[in-house]
Parts: C-alpha cells; sequence; structure tokens
C-alpha cells in the first residue's frame, strides 16, 4: 500500500490536495504503489479504464500509435504528475499509452475508488479540468515552438529539461547527463524524422558542443548549450 497519501511529499500540487482527511482515508484504501523498470507499460491504448496514476518519481511518456503502425511520443509525466484521468472522465478507453523511460514509482488508484472520490467532490472534478485545460495549452506551445524555434532549439531544451546529470562528471563548464529517451522519441518529441535527428546529432558534435553515445550526452559548453536552448526564433 505504500505511506498514507496525506503524508505524500507531492499530494499538495497533485488534484488530490484539494481533498480532507476523511477522503484522503478512503482514498488510501482504493490505491497501491507500484514499482516499474524502464520499457514497461502500465497501460495501452485501447484498454479499458484502469485508474488514475501519480508519479512519485521517475519518468513516465504517454504514446500514441497511428492507423500505419508509426508511435509518437506525446508527453513525459515526472514526479508530481497525475495521468489516466481522462478517460475516467470521460468513461471510454485509454486514448495512449503509458510507457516507463526509466525507473519509476507510481502510486495507483483503481478505477473504482477513483471513480466514487471523483463523484463525490465537484471541485476535484474541475481540477481535474484545469489539468486539461494545461495540457492543451502546453500542446498549443509546442506547435508554436515548431514555428519560432529551430528544431535544433527544441532538442537542445529537450535535453536539458529531461535528463539526469551523471553523479561525479559534471563541472562548471561541462556536464554529463543520462538521457531517458531514445533518437527515434527525441524525434517525434520535436517533430522532426528520425534521420534529421541523427543529421542534427551530427551537426551538434561537429561544432564540438556535445558528445553523445547511446543515452548518455556529455555537453562540452554547457554555457553555450543553455544559452543557445533559450534562443525564440529560427536563425
Amino acid at each position: 500500500m505504500g505511506s498514507q497519501c496525506s503524508r505524500c511529499a507531492h499530494c499538495a500540487q497533485t488534484e488530490w490536495g484539494l481533498l480532507d482527511e476523511r477522503q484522503l482515508a478512503r482514498l488510501d484504501a482504493g490505491r497501491r504503489v507500484r514499482k516499474f523498470l524502464p520499457g514497461e507499460v502500465l497501460f495501452h491504448e485501447g484498454d479499458e479504464q484502469t485508474g488514475i496514476y501519480c508519479v512519485l518519481e521517475g519518468l513516465v511518456g504517454l504514446r500514441k500509435v497511428d492507423s500505419g503502425g508509426e508511435s509518437a511520443l506525446l508527453r513525459l509525466i515526472g514526479p508530481g504528475g497525475t495521468f489516466g484521468f481522462r478517460s475516467l472522465l470521460a468513461d471510454e478507453p485509454h486514448g495512449v499509452s503509458a510507457e516507463v523511460m526509466k525507473g519509476t514509482r507510481v502510486c495507483h488508484v483503481l478505477p473504482g475508488p477513483a471513480r466514487r472520490v471523483v463523484a463525490e467532490d465537484h471541485g476535484l472534478v474541475m481540477r481535474f479540468f484545469r489539468h486539461l485545460a494545461r495540457d492543451m495549452a502546453a500542446s498549443d506551445t509546442r506547435v508554436l515552438e515548431t514555428v519560432t524555434a529551430s528544431c535544433r532549439v527544441r532538442f537542445l531544451r529537450l535535453i536539458l529539461n529531461c535528463g539526469t546529470p551523471v553523479t561525479g562528471v559534471s563541472g562548471d563548464a561541462r556536464m554529463s547527463l543520462d538521457l531517458p529517451l531514445s533518437r527515434q522519441d527525441f524525434a517525434s518529441m520535436i517533430g522532426i524524422r528520425p534521420e534529421s535527428m541523427s543529421r542534427l546529432i551530427r551537426n551538434i558534435e561537429g561544432e564540438g558542443l556535445a558528445r553523445f553515445s547511446g543515452r548518455r550526452v556529455e555537453i562540452l559548453d554547457l554555457a553555450r548549450m543553455a544559452s543557445e536552448s533559450e534562443s525564440q526564433t529560427i536563425n
């Protein structure tokens, strides 16, 4: 079961932070803490509702597959993030798959208890709707970035935002990061083809900005990468 919701460091920043102690106690009775390894899937696109999930630690990616079998990584959910509620509110199967990108621990509220708690508190429903609205706004921002920022800038931003520093090999001018995504997933996140991603990486390496080895990147000029990632327009 894990520790109580009321003692969770992330509870206040999730939709559940609205609930009182009695409601949180009922939530505790209908949830479980689960651990997943990279590559494991919490649910598949088209699965019936499986409840609501809160990420305690790690990273989960929401993925969608088109009619031709091509998959795209749509969104990353880190610690304190919730997901799975859209299908529950809409009373329909999951519209995406949820895949673990790196070792992850989640709090899983089962469908029955989740429905009961949501049905009893209209304020909670509104919080989930606000979450959906923020997700839509974030999607709009990503669309705008495809026009106002180059694929290179979007890639550098994503590296700095989702990479995990490697202990003992970072400094003031350099930094090594472990990346949770494959190159194909990076390509889908910034809206380019995998072959374009390969060219982009070769260009970055050729300029001496960074070196890539599998899912590890050594940033050779941290200040320059940080500055370039903040660029707002296409050069």
